[in-house]
């Protein structure tokens, strides 16, 4: 017996694991006796046999050469595996196949046009679309409701008129399937194209989730009838969908929503906030909520507030309410305690609820200060005058959390009304404790009066550095012209903070004046106010801040030195280039990779050449790893003997692990 006939029994035992091993024979054949054989296994019982057999056929060389036989298959009536087998190798065949699954789209045969709307369908081929909207009128409902299914799956908006038109067919079954396409298309569709079917109860949920996605701004009433629908899927469906179209119609939902009957509305939606439901359902409840605006869902909505997952939908919901009727927020206030008081306060705030100023006011001398630091936000939101000196005093809390939101209520507030605000703090500037003046420093900074830059000008000589911190800022972003002297004063603050920001802000003005100052700070002890005096010469710029810039390479720090590197390729560029390599001598590695890596930036690679060497040999590993990498991508397949030289005697193995990786990658010589 050779190997055919041996394989040919083996493929025709009762025995699938026989079979089995019989077409595993088959690469013992050459193409052409295995082809018949492949075919054989293709209509085998065995879904095993099946897979295999199509995975054999898919590496024949000639396999699409072979697509007319397998579109032949499809008509094998008598064996489902087979034609099964034809589809999946068809779909993997792709758009090679199209060309002839489109001349074979009307054979007699309606089980094959099926298949073939179905295979082009997964091939996703816009060339099938004509052939598919043909499908639409097919004397076969399955080929029809095939025809509907695979335009969904290509998403054919030049499909929609023909899928419209094809809902006259008395087909559930396709009528349901349209629905869904035009769902999956989402192209807009009026509202009485698809009123004629609202009332056909099997119908009704695709038609729900239809106009959630496609339907047009008329169908926007008809989704808010559905919130108390007999059927319980409905109703779900409506929710979801009031969602899905208010992206596009924001404002006619929001319309169609008031003039419904709001009660029963919101007990039905507010019903989906229980815990059966998933949070999908519960947030597009929560936020229909907040559209309908009813007064009864705002317990129901506070309580959402215990779940991060809800919490900020909830949130929006209260906020529109509050928006729409006040009365609503207001009403719950004497029913709640504790966390969702204090989140109440915060949605007073947001919304804007100015008959909420009693209540905020009770908030802030509350024991609990979550309420007090919610109830500070929201009066800064509320922007009332009135309620100046109620923060004022709310400063005095022993809450730093309070005090902040305190803080910025009162900035807010002093935007508004400044004059006031001025009235309202400056007794504070006065006060005892240093934190008292120093909040009032931090508003008063940040208001728009007159007054404020004399005021504070003398807190800047506060015996508190905390204050003298926040006063100096006031200075920020102001002309300059008149404040130098005392900004130059604050050079000498005991305070290296201060210091810090004295410099900062005389660097920002660009006023050559500064520059006095700004050398001054050079010599100072703390680094980063020498850091920032780099920073701040090179803001201003000019042959004196350049000569002052090179003074602070010699910095025996070496972020200063850096920020010096840095601040002189910003302002020269190329021309800094000599001052880069002469620091590739510092004491300081993180320097020396520094430079380095800006003369990579704005250097030839002249420097390389003349100082890689000594570079390989640097003490510190992290200098001999860097240069590797800079020699390897600056001078390519020259720099490899230095590599190789510098591998052979390198003892750390990280550096070593790199040179390796580096002469891998460069090509030999």
């Amino acid at each position: 017996m050779d190997n055919k006939e041996r394989i040919v029994t083996a493929l025709n035992s009762p025995d699938e694991e026989i079979r089995l091993q019989g077409l595993r024979s088959l690469a013992e054949l050459d193409s052409t006796q295995r082809l018949d054989l492949v075919f054989q296994a293709l209509g085998d019982s065995s879904w095993r046999l099946r897979k295999e057999a199509i995975d054999i056929f898919m590496s024949l060389p000639v396999c699409k050469d072979l697509i007319g036989e397998v579109i032949k298959l499809l008509h094998a009536e008598d064996n489902a595996g087979l034609r099964n087998a034809a589809v999946e190798i068809l779909s993997r065949m792709g758009r090679d196949a199209v060309p002839m699954l489109l001349d074979q789209a009307n054979c007699p045969d309606h089980d094959v046009r099926k298949f073939i709307l179905d295979i082009l369908g997964d091939i996703a081929t816009p060339a099938a679309i004509p052939v598919m909207i043909c499908g639409l009128e097919d004397t076969d409902s399955n080929v029809r409701a095939a025809a509907a299914e695979n335009l969904g799956k290509l998403k054919a908006e030049a499909a929609v008129p023909a899928l419209l038109a094809a809902m006259r067919h008395p087909d559930l079954l396709l009528q349901f399937t349209i629905l869904d396409t035009l769902s999956r298309i989402s192209a807009p569709v009026t509202f009485n194209k698809l009123l004629p079917y609202k009332d056909e109860k099997l119908l009704r949920k695709a038609l729900i989730d239809c106009l959630g996605k496609a339907g047009d701004a008329s169908a926007v009433a008809e989704l808010v009838a559905s919130l108390v629908d007999d059927m319980r899927n409905v109703r779900e469906a409506a929710l979801l969908a009031l969602v899905e179209i208010s992206r596009r119609y924001p404002e006619e939902v929001k319309l169609q929503l008031s003039l419904c009957d709001i009660g029963p509305s919101s007990a039905v939606v507010s019903g989906y906030l229980n815990e059966e439901y998933n949070d999908t359902l519960k947030l597009a409840a929560i936020r229909v909520l907040g559209w309908l605006g009813a007064e009864d869902s705002v317990m129901a909505l506070l309580q959402m507030l215990d779940y991060e997952s809800l919490q900020k939908e909830a949130m929006l919901a209260l906020v529109d309410i509050g928006v729409a009727n006040p009365d609503a927020l207001l009403n719950a206030w004497g029913l709640v305690d504790g966390n969702r008081r204090a989140y109440l306060a915060y949605i007073l705030g947001e919304a804007g609820c100015v008959g909420g100023l009693t209540c905020l006011q009770q908030g802030l001398v509350d024991s609990d200060q979550q309420l007090q630091r919610m109830s500070a936000y929201a009066l800064g939101q509320l922007g009332e005058a009135s309620i100046l000196l109620d923060l004022v005093r709310c400063l005095q809390s022993s809450s730093s959390d309070v005090q902040e939101a305190t803080t910025q209520a009162l900035i807010t507030l002093g935007r508004k009304f400044p004059d006031e605000t001025f009235s309202a703090l400056q007794p504070l500037l006065a006060h005892s404790e240093s934190k008292q003046r120093m909040f009032a420093v931090m508003v008063l900074r940040e208001i728009d009066n007159s007054k404020v830059l004399d005021v504070l000008s003398r807190s800047i000589k506060d015996p508190a550095a905390e204050v003298r911190r926040a006063a100096i800022r006031v200075y920020e972003g102001c002309d300059l012209t008149d404040h130098i002297g005392t900004l130059l004063l604050s050079l000498t603050d005991e305070d290296a903070e201060v210091r810090r920001a004295a410099v900062d802000i005389l660097g920002n003005c660009k006023d050559e004046q500064a520059l006095d100052g700004l050398q001054l700070a050079l010599q100072d002890e703390d680094i980063w106010v020498r850091s920032a005096a780099v920073r701040g010469i090179g803001c201003i710029g000019g042959n004196r801040s350049k000569s002052l810039i090179e003074q602070a390479l010699a910095d025996p720090v070496g972020l200063v030195s850096i920020a010096a590197l840095e601040t002189l390729g910003d302002l020269f560029g190329d021309e800094a280039c000599e001052a880069m390599v002469a620091a590739l001598n510092h004491p300081d590695e993180e320097v020396v990779t520094a430079a380095m890596n800006l003369l990579s930036r704005y250097g030839s690679s002249d420097w390389l050449k003349a100082n890689v060497k000594a570079l390989m040999i640097h003490p510190f590993w992290v200098v001999r790893a860097h240069i590797a990498r800079l020699a390897a991508e600056i001078l390519g397949v020259s720099a490899r003997p230095l590599l190789v030289e510098r591998l052979g005697i390198e003892e750390t193995e990280l550096v070593r692990q790199q040179l390796t990786a580096l002469l891998d990658e460069l090509p030999e010589n």
